[in-house]
């Protein structure tokens, strides 16, 4: 008896639940912005009218893309465009990681903004912070103290007779 019990219940979950599934199914065949049709039968996904993935599905920006080229010089920026090329995203990841010892999610983030928005390799301007760049009539502070000490070179090298370089 106690047994007969147990399987009643049981089989009266499983029917209510067959119930409210048909029922969910059939207000979602039958709502507005369903996947549905007039009879309420549900169209096949090979049916449906593909949506396009816009940047914001997708996560990608222009922006991203460049800033994640920027950390490759021109041989690893190659390699790596030319694995996505290759269409082995596995490859550019694991060589960006590599290259800019970036993480994995990381990589992958920026190997996803660079296969979306293709960047060709720039050389990166050296930053000069506002003031014009050093020359030979306009040295910079820095370089005085390398001068002085070629200066303390060249006067121990006058120093110097041949006579240093003979083995004894």
């Amino acid at each position: 008896m106690e047994l007969a019990v147990i399987l009643l219940f049981v089989l009266s979950i499983a029917v209510v639940s067959a119930l409210v599934g048909r029922i969910q199914k059939r207000r979602a065949a039958e709502a507005p912005g369903g996947d549905g049709d007039s009879t309420g039968k549900a169209r096949p996904a090979a049916q449906r009218p593909a949506r396009p993935r816009s940047t914001a599905e997708t996560g990608t920006s222009l922006q991203a893309a460049k800033e994640a080229a920027s950390l490759l010089n021109a041989a690893q920026h190659q390699q790596v465009y030319a694995a996505l090329a290759q269409g082995q995203p596995v490859k550019a990841l694991k060589l960006y990681a590599q290259f800019t010892g970036a993480g994995i999610r990381a990589s992958g983030a920026a190997i996803q903004n660079m296969a979306a928005h293709p960047q060709p390799y720039v050389r990166p301007i050296p930053e000069t912070d506002g003031k014009p760049a050093p020359s030979a009539e306009n040295p910079t502070p820095a370089a005085k103290p390398d001068e002085l000490q070629e200066e303390e070179i060249s006067k121990w090298a006058q120093q110097l007779r041949p006579e240093d370089f003979l083995k004894p």
